[in-house]
């Protein structure tokens, strides 16, 4: 039974600087897709730009993100190229060159438009243009390969993926879709360019060789998880399953990092719909992550929408981690409350949302609750003393729903728990929130 392959070990300088990265520019990832995404989002800051990136392992399991350089980027505009210092290189051998301590685990590939063939469908043209060329795939089809998976940024701003599996149907395959000694096209990649080959086949293909997955959904690849030869029948389903784990930010040391990375998160959102992920916390090591947001009502969340289950119907978590706590933002307030509502009960967790959180809490005492504010502000709200809660939670029913909480029920709030402020606005100022400090 075929396997996926070991990652390749990519040689490395014999000498080599401080290699170290920069949490800032080169934060570590968990899994291989998540600094996939990372990268595929930050494509789109550089519209009309050639740019590759690459996927690499560190010696402590972690991902990183890096960039090909060549001589011609030292005179490249800065504008056009992405803040990662993590470098490869080629060397007098067209072999790839990483820094020391990392393997590569992956490249992905920006998306390029291709001309209509003659006699192509448009269905066939548009698919053509929203998966892997020949040449992307034999990359990592071929012993030869220097990764065993590659990603694909497309242009309807989905992800997807394609991973060897060293199967038999692979190597059969591999040698056709390679060139000819002397470099040119074999039949197969030159009809397939020029739309001779309906796209429909080389999916087929792909997905019968290797591992073919959609990580980042889009307007095609509209399901995320395995593509199958069923793809065209499982797109149309309504509410599938969730199959894949879901996309997390980068590692993040402690809640300070975690407050402003949701608080940058938010920031590319619309506030007019509001939106909902978890924090995961390391079991063993003292580090976060945290889950893509995802546009949903906070009071109806549940995380059956981000987790698969395993075959015993139980919600399966990335190796390693349990849920620190839930995170949203606040439902848009409406056009009736006040104008002389006070700033900081707009910027406070809204009477339904907080009666969830507090009875999830109620329930899991160890979880977080964590409100990004509409001014910017990141709040945290942990430790709850269980008989203040059950007293706030009766009180909270009194309240109406689509109302805003009093100053007074806040300082409630802080006394019924640990309050804090992790990232700061104009209206919040940073550091744990107690009723006699409040004004």
């Amino acid at each position: 039974m075929s396997s996926i392959p070991s990652e390749v070990v990519v040689p490395s300088p014999s000498t080599d600087a401080d290699s170290s990265p920069n949490p800032v520019l080169n934060p570590g990832f968990i899994t291989c897709d998540d600094a996939a995404t990372f990268l595929h989002e930050s494509f789109k800051r550089l519209p009309g730009t050639e740019f590759t990136g690459f996927v690499l392992k560190s010696e402590d399991g972690r991902f990183y993100c890096a960039q090909e350089t060549t001589p011609a980027d030292e005179n490249a505009d800065a504008q056009n190229t992405l803040d990662i210092l993590l470098t490869i290189t080629k060397n007098s051998k067209d072999e790839w060159i990483s820094p020391s301590g990392y393997t590569l685990e992956a490249r992905l590939f920006p998306h390029s438009g291709k001309i209509k063939g003659i006699d192509e469908s448009l269905v066939e043209w548009g698919q053509r243009q929203l998966f892997f060329s020949v040449a992307d795939l034999f990359e990592v089809m071929t012993w030869r390969r220097k990764y065993s998976r590659c990603y694909l940024s497309l242009s309807d701003g989905a992800l997807i993926c394609y991973t060897s599996t060293d199967s038999a149907f692979e190597q059969e395959l591999s040698p056709r879709f390679g060139r000819t000694p002397d470099g040119r096209l074999q039949t197969f990649e030159s009809l397939y360019d020029a739309g001779g080959i309906p796209s429909s086949i080389l999916i087929l293909l792909a997905v019968a060789a290797g591992v073919v997955t959609t990580v980042v959904s889009g307007n095609l690849w509209r399901r995320r998880g395995r593509v199958k030869a069923s793809w065209r029948r499982d797109i149309l389903q309504q509410n599938p399953p969730v199959e894949m784990m879901p996309v997390c930010g980068p590692i993040l040391q402690d809640a300070s990092e975690v407050g402003r990375y949701l608080h940058e998160q938010m920031l590319a959102l619309s506030p007019a719909q509001q939106h909902v992920g978890i924090v995961l916390k390391h079991t063993t090591e003292d580090f976060f992550v945290v889950t893509a947001p995802v546009r949903s009502d906070y009071a109806t969340f549940d995380r059956q929408v981000l987790f698969p289950r395993d075959r015993h119907g139980n919600f399966g978590l990335p190796a390693g981690f349990r849920v620190h706590g839930f995170y949203h933002s606040m439902s848009p307030i409406s056009h009736g409350e006040p104008s002389t509502q006070l700033e900081r009960s707009k910027n406070f967790f809204s009477v339904k949302d907080l009666r969830v959180g507090l009875s999830r809490m109620h329930v899991a005492p160890h979880h977080r609750l964590f409100l990004c504010a509409p001014d910017g502000a990141v709040l945290r709200f942990a430790k709850p003393d269980s008989e203040k809660v059950v007293r706030l939670m009766a009180q909270l029913h009194s309240q109406s729903a689509d109302g805003v909480l009093s100053q007074a029920f806040i300082d409630l709030v802080a006394a019924a728990g640990t309050l804090s402020v992790l990232y700061s606005s104009s209206t919040w100022p940073k550091g744990r929130v107690s009723p006699s400090t409040m004004g």
